[in-house]
């Protein structure tokens, strides 16, 4: 009996869990942007659905659900990520100070907060938040012609 309900408690738990999983990434979104004076691209995901934006004038947008595990891919990359501390990255070049290469950006926003990166080199994110923007890139429209 002691086991049975030692059984029930822990598999309570773990669907407790689980929910509290669910409705954190729930509250979570991202949004990775790409500019340059001739270009802009934009990616909003959030837990079900990518939206590709590839231009200012919002006539090329391309709305998809996200494949199998692409957002729990997201959600785990974000694990070592200090989101605090995102701002404070230092990008590992400045081409896009140039004109040599897009500006791009990173915001996650968690609920109510917003944390953005710093501005890096489109193609070159800084390696703390590497994994997170090439899934994003991956799920998104931005790979196709």
């Amino acid at each position: 009996m002691k086991k049975f309900v030692a059984i029930v408690l822990l598999a309570l738990f773990a669907v407790g869990c689980a929910s509290a999983l669910k409705k954190e990434s729930d509250k979570i979104s991202f949004e990775y942007e790409a500019i340059t004076r001739g270009s802009y691209k934009k990616v909003i995901v959030k837990q079900d659905t990518v939206i590709t934006i590839k231009d200012r004038g919002l006539e090329n947008v391309v709305t998809k659900a996200l494949k199998n595990g692409e957002w729990n891919g997201i959600l785990k990359s974000l694990e070592g990520v200090d989101l605090d501390g995102l701002s404070e990255i230092k990008a590992p070049s400045v081409k896009h100070q140039v004109d040599a290469a897009p500006i791009a950006n990173l915001k996650v926003i968690r609920g109510d907060k917003t944390y953005q990166s710093s501005s890096f080199d489109h193609g070159n994110p800084p390696q703390e938040i590497k994994d997170v923007v090439e899934k994003i890139i991956l799920a998104s429209d931005l790979q196709k012609k």
